[in-house]
């Protein structure tokens, strides 16, 4: 929709057009009413109305001297006047100053209608027009990001000051970069996932730099937004003769800027501003601070809104502090995950504070879960996990945009190990308690006591009794009491057994201590049951 501006000194009159005008069905929304020329200047330059409609006789500023001053000001716009003077000397005026066509009072809804028709037109002309223009000038001022020839950037320069309205007599800009967060984001795997209006993170990202114009237009600034890659925008904001060193935008509207972004397309957004207004020659050196400190995201995690001056320029240590991998290997090895999760958390607190050079820590990175790979795939592992091409590996490093990242990929690596182990580590301790329920099943009537069994299986006593009730859910001396019981019931069903002679061949010397415990299962005496068969 076009917005549109009215002015009237008659106040009546000024209410009936901006409420009982079908304005939205013309595809127009009325964005602000003024009741004289010096009310709607102000008023105007604040809300930049796509139309203004003005009476022409007004006091202290009549509509044609507004007229010439939106003129002045804002060439774009398109005007109409609305007079009660059906004279040629008023359609006139109206037309040396630009006006696009004028209206007679009373109104006629059907002449507005066709006036209104015409002045959208001619708003769809000024806006493809715009387009094209901020997208020559997009062009330009990427290419000025890295050229270093002054004979160059002064061509660049001049053909950029052929675009600026007025032909102003040198452009100057602000730069800014916007670059995706994309683990941060809230999509995931090219489903919507409800908090915005984008399906997939790459349709979310195609979509960043439409938003991102769209949001500069409403807040009246004048910007180019110029796609580097996909995810990164460098933002070029002119600046204003009147602002002296001011900067463009306010902390407050940069965050705005991200609250829509994340609104509108689910997507997290790291700002890098650089604040200082430039001259074209300027721009590529500008763009090497920006993009330096679009680079502390990396330290200080996603979401940031990093301006210039805000981080401190340190010391960057050129080589990596030692890491004490073969104990980190040793903890994973030994299943003391929650040790091993704290010594990579705290190396890495240190290398953020210590501000590494990232590639450096790219590559250790990539060494560290090479080597993490070969420990998975080793032969006491049993080939359980298939292998990682390097290539991919490669990847899932690079893919990073933080050192919280490079350190959750590194740790979900590690889990993966500490799972094949703890897999291992069962599918063994089953195998054992399993041994040993053989062993008791067939020797059950012997003496059996859990040294005898440990030292079958080569475990400690603690330890086998700890596997076997993790395993079977009872203790060994349960285990053996079911499976002796089980087979006195069986041998009571030959009458020629005695009950002390069962006593003896199921392992226990003692006839009475076998009577006890027979009660205490099955709540009955050994004879008594011996009946019920």
């Amino acid at each position: 929709m076009y917005s549109i501006f009215l002015v009237d000194d008659e106040q009546l009159e000024l209410e009936m057009m901006r409420d009982f005008i079908r304005w939205e069905e013309m595809g127009i929304y009325v964005a602000g009413v003024g009741i004289n020329g010096k009310d709607a200047q102000e008023k105007i330059q604040a809300i930049q109305p796509d139309i203004v409609l003005t009476d022409v006789q007004m006091p202290f500023m009549d509509g044609l001297e507004l007229a010439r001053w939106v003129r002045e000001q804002y060439d774009w716009m398109q005007i109409v006047f609305l007079t009660g003077h059906d004279e040629f000397s008023y359609v006139k005026s109206a037309l040396h100053v630009g006006a696009v066509g004028y209206l007679l009072k009373p109104l006629d809804l059907e002449e507005i209608s066709g006036v209104m028709a015409r002045v959208k037109q001619k708003c769809e002309e000024v806006r493809l027009k715009y387009k094209s223009v901020q997208m020559t000038k997009a062009k330009l001022l990427k290419e000025l990001l890295h050229e270093k020839s002054p004979v160059r950037q002064e061509q660049l320069t001049a053909e950029l000051r052929k675009l600026e309205r007025g032909g102003a007599s040198g452009p100057s800009y602000s730069l800014a970069l916007c670059s995706a967060d994309r683990s941060a984001s809230g999509i995931n795997g090219g489903e919507p996932d409800g908090t915005g209006e984008a399906g997939s993170l790459e349709a979310a990202i195609s979509r960043l730099p439409e938003v991102t114009e769209e949001y500069f237009h409403a807040v009246r600034k004048d910007a180019v937004v110029a796609v580097l890659q996909e995810g990164e925008l460098a933002i070029f904001i002119a600046a204003e003769p009147e602002s002296g060193s001011q900067p463009a935008m306010t902390r407050e509207q940069w965050g705005t800027l991200q609250q829509t972004v994340r609104g509108l397309l689910g997507l997290s957004v790291t700002l890098a501003i650089g604040n200082e207004a430039v001259e074209p020659a300027g721009i590529a050196q500008l763009y090497e601070r920006v993009r330096s400190l679009r680079d502390e995201r990396f330290f200080l995690g996603p979401g940031q809104i990093l301006v210039a001056g805000d981080v401190k320029p340190g010391y960057r240590y050129g080589t990596l502090p030692p890491f004490p991998e073969q104990a980190w290997l040793e903890a994973l090895q030994q299943l003391r995950s929650e040790e091993a999760e704290a010594m990579l958390h705290d190396y890495l607190i240190n290398v953020r504070q210590l501000r590494i050079d990232k590639s450096l820590v790219y590559e250790w990175a990539i060494d560290l879960l090479d080597r993490l790979e070969e420990q998975i795939h080793c032969p006491s592992l049993n080939g359980q996990a298939e292998p990682v091409k390097r290539a991919a590996l490669y990847q899932s490093v690079y893919d990073c945009q933080t050192l919280q990242e490079i350190e959750a990929a590194i740790w979900r690596a590690a889990a993966h190990y500490l799972e094949l182990l703890m897999e291992r580590a069962t599918d063994k301790n089953a195998k054992l308690v399993h041994q040993v329920c053989q062993i008791i099943d067939n020797t059950y009537h012997e003496p059996i006591t859990i040294q005898s069994l440990s030292s079958q299986v080569y475990l400690s006593p603690n330890y086998l009794r700890s596997i076997f009730r993790d395993k079977t859910g009872m203790t060994i001396h349960d285990y053996l009491t079911r499976i002796r019981l089980e087979k006195a019931k069986e041998m009571l069903a030959d009458p020629s057994l005695k009950v002390q002679d069962i006593a003896q061949k199921i392992g226990y010397e003692s006839t009475s201590y076998f009577i006890s415990l027979f009660v205490k299962n099955q709540g009955v005496t050994p004879n008594e049951y011996r009946k019920n068969l």
